[in-house]
């Protein structure tokens, strides 16, 4: 198995922070060294724990053919028993990105939780989803409806749960505190959470080519659930964010039926207008 490990000194003199990633396995943290080949040395014994429960592994190291370092590959072969240095190959570039997008992650540290209010509208057979954040990111969208959806609350439900899983997937990384007004969608996430592949009225369980979309938000909320919390409050009563969310919810529909009098290039600005308004 190859993993690779990536290191990056920080502004404090000699202080290295350092990634190792591959199948399975991800190892962060921060150490002391004089130099690149050092910090390397350093992160592979500060990682060996993890790396000896997969050993035999080769460790992947990006550095130049003419660097020290490689005169080392036999002492550090013996000071941790399992593991091997190798130079970098073209098929390691996955690996590599997914290493650096690591590292860059552990740099800056733990983001803080964020609260976000989400909203969907339906209306004649058009669907529109908006979400916003209290820092003032926000997203919005328009979905053809499944056909087979004849119900106009099923609609509603169907764009609330949009506008949730798509604030989910746009906040990475993130502990999100989700309010929702809808008490059905937020039924509905519950009966995931516990195991149970409930779907709003006219779905079909059964029919699962058909049920693409829904599937996948059920998935991502599962996978994501660790960092999650819902509640419900109650819509059209001032409270801000959820206003905002429901404005966005509105636009993104209005847009899709042709009625809101916007062009394409315009509705991103007025997008950004209300979020500005309600997350100030």
């Amino acid at each position: 198995m190859r993993c690779f490990i990536v290191v990056k000194e920080r502004s404090d003199a000699e202080k290295w922070d350092w990634v190792v990633v591959g199948p399975g396995l991800h190892a962060a943290g921060s150490l002391g060294a004089r130099g690149i080949e050092d910090a390397i040395i350093a992160a592979v014994g500060a990682a060996y724990d993890s790396l000896e429960s997969l050993a035999p592994v080769q460790v992947v190291v990006a550095l130049p053919s003419n660097s020290r370092f490689w005169m080392l590959t036999d002492e550090i072969a013996d000071a941790y028993p399992g593991v091997t240095v190798v130079p970098f190959a073209e098929s390691d570039a996955g690996i590599r990105a997914e290493a650096v997008e690591a590292l860059a992650i552990h740099r800056a540290g733990p983001l803080p939780p964020l609260v976000v209010a989400t909203d969907g509208s339906a209306h004649r057979g058009f669907i529109g989803w908006g979400w916003l954040a209290g820092d003032g990111q926000h997203g919005f969208g328009r979905q053809v409806p499944n056909a087979r959806i004849r119900d106009p609350q099923s609609l509603v439900v169907l764009a609330e749960l949009q506008a949730i899983a798509e604030a989910v997937r746009a906040l990475p990384r993130r502990t999100l505190t989700i309010r929702t007004d809808s008490r059905v969608a937020l039924a509905m996430i519950e009966d995931w959470l516990r195991g149970e592949l409930s779907m709003p009225k006219g779905y079909e369980t059964e029919h699962r080519a058909e049920l693409a979309g829904l599937t996948r938000m059920h998935d991502d909320l599962c996978r994501e659930s660790d960092r999650l919390s819902f509640e419900w409050v109650r819509g059209h009563v001032g409270e801000a964010l959820n206003e905002g969310a429901d404005s966005l919810a509105k636009l993104a529909r209005r847009f899709a039926e042709g009625t809101w009098g916007l062009t394409a290039d315009e509705v991103p600005g007025r997008a950004r207008a209300i979020a500005e308004t309600f997350a100030g």
